[in-house]
């Protein structure tokens, strides 16, 4: 048993040696498409929801463009939401933008480019406490152009305020 592990380990580093080339021309192709991205930037609309434990279970007027995502497994233990407020962000391609939200935290997002067909939009959000101190999510997002991802679960008040992100690609203006 210990020959055949062996003998697997080096077939799959000489394998990993062998594919390394052909993983670094990879990149060098796939350059010119991160070159796009950098030419774009993105606008994003930042909705914070308050998750109730209490209610009757419908989801308001306002909040019905994530009433799907709402009735989620992840969602069943609340009973009401609550939309806190909305904020636009637009923002070029690595300048990150920010803002304050009523509950007190900080929400950072960082437009880092987009797939060679602009179908999907990689961004990094940063959640900071609400003292301002402390990181509480440092993540990338990877969501559809023009969809919608949920992220949070921040204690608030009687729930839990998770922030509903809405991003869009905007072509660069031409110089």
């Amino acid at each position: 048993m210990n020959y055949r592990m062996t003998t697997r380990r080096l077939l799959a580093s000489t394998l990993g040696l062998a594919l390394l080339p052909a993983l670094s021309l990879t990149a060098v192709v796939a350059a010119p498409s991160v070159a796009q991205a950098a030419e774009a930037s993105a606008e994003c609309q930042v909705h914070s929801v308050l998750a109730l434990k209490t209610g009757d279970g419908t989801i308001p007027e306002n909040l019905k463009f994530i009433a799907d995502l709402l009735k989620a497994d992840q969602f069943a233990a609340y009973k009401s939401f609550r939309l806190l407020e909305s904020k636009h962000l637009a923002f070029e391609h690595n300048n990150p933008a920010s803002a304050t939200m009523t509950t007190g935290h900080k929400l950072t997002l960082e437009f880092l480019g987009a797939d060679a067909e602009s179908t999907k939009l990689t961004l990094r959000a940063k959640l900071s406490a609400r003292s301002g101190e402390g990181s509480l999510v440092d993540t990338r997002l990877h969501l559809p152009n023009n969809g919608i991802v949920l992220f949070g679960g921040v204690r608030h008040d009687d729930g839990k305020v998770v922030f509903a992100i809405h991003c869009k690609q905007v072509a660069a203006a031409k110089k």
